[in-house]
């Protein structure tokens, strides 16, 4: 899993977009008892937040101590600094285990026996995210001309499992039905270039060499938004699965 510096923590905060309200309304009303939950890989706590809306109490750990020292203080959170892989939890703990858009960053094999070992026996896992963010033509159209060529050679190789929807991932669980849900945004010209720069891809490409490269994309594409300060709308095509453990 990725770690972050301070500033990249709260510049993470700042920029990433926050789940749909109904899906915390629908995964709270899927378990038999909406007391305890695990927010894995929390970041700054996106996710967190909502979930305590819902449930009595939320243990929310990150392996980011920058994203732990950036999460949103709540009575009902107790905010850790843990491997999804490998946590202090008491056994059977758990009413629900939430993963939001931080699968693909794990190890898998240890995460899944994890899960099992504070899971309680009747408990629910939920796995959601999104797997790209898209705009009308030509501006969606330009992104693609002029940004993602110079990306390409940096994303991570874990990365492939989110842009597939985690299609590929070999879910060791019993699945349940979910419902469809829509995310999306609308956002400033200047709101849009901050979400795509804190992508894995652009903060390693400016860790190794400036972002020289991303300035040049960005200006292509500030002639297609036109006007800076219009919101244009952002969707990110989400989903969501959800099981429970035999």
């Amino acid at each position: 899993m990725r770690t972050f510096d301070p500033s990249t923590a709260a510049n993470y905060s700042r920029v990433r977009p926050t789940y749909p309200p109904e899906l915390y309304y629908w995964l709270s009303h899927q378990v038999t008892r909406p007391e305890r939950v695990w927010d894995c890989a929390c970041g700054t706590g996106q996710a967190s937040i909502d979930l305590a809306a819902y449930f009595q109490h939320v243990e929310a750990t990150d392996i980011s101590e920058a994203q732990i020292a950036k999460a949103t203080p709540h009575r009902k959170i107790n905010y850790s600094v843990q491997p999804s892989e490998q946590t202090n939890f008491p056994d059977d703990y758990f009413d629900a285990v939430c993963v939001a858009h931080a699968l693909h960053w794990f190890d898998l094999n240890n995460f899944w026996q994890e899960v099992r070992r504070v899971l309680k026996p009747d408990g629910k896992l939920f796995i959601w995210g999104y797997n790209w963010v898209q705009f009308e033509n030509p501006l969606d159209k330009a992104i693609k001309e002029h940004l993602l060529p110079v990306l390409q050679p940096f994303w991570p190789e874990k990365t492939a499992l989110l842009r597939g929807q985690y299609q590929a991932v070999e879910f060791p669980f019993t699945t349940i039905e979910t419902p469809s849900f829509d995310l999306e945004c609308h956002w400033t010209m200047s709101q849009a270039f901050a979400f795509m720069r804190s992508w894995s891809a652009s903060q390693i490409m400016m860790e190794q060499h400036g972002d020289f490269q991303i300035q040049q994309a960005e200006r292509a594409i500030e002639q297609v938004w036109q006007n800076p300060l219009e919101k244009i709308p952002a969707k990110l095509p989400f989903f969501l699965y959800a099981g429970t453990f035999d």
